[in-house]
């Protein structure tokens, strides 16, 4: 199963509190939490396949406050 962390930088004029109930509510979204560092937030996703993970990663970012994203993918050994 396709599984990925997104880091996810938030504008700074938005309630970051709306902005991760939104995150959420995707589907795909497993978790995400607020954190203290250069990015404002980190997003756990899982999926069935990698479309449907590429189309979790779009939402997220259609989100209202997403700045920016960097997904990392998790290697599967």
């Amino acid at each position: 199963m396709p599984a990925a962390y997104v880091l996810i930088h938030l504008n700074i004029s938005v309630d970051f509190a709306d902005s991760l109930r939104d995150i959420r509510a995707i589907d795909g979204v497993v978790r995400a939490d607020l954190v203290v560092g250069p990015d404002d937030c980190i997003a756990y996703v899982e999926a069935e396949d990698n479309a449907k993970l590429m189309n979790t990663i779009r939402a997220i970012r259609k989100v209202n406050g997403v700045g920016k994203t960097d997904t990392r993918s998790i290697a599967e050994m």
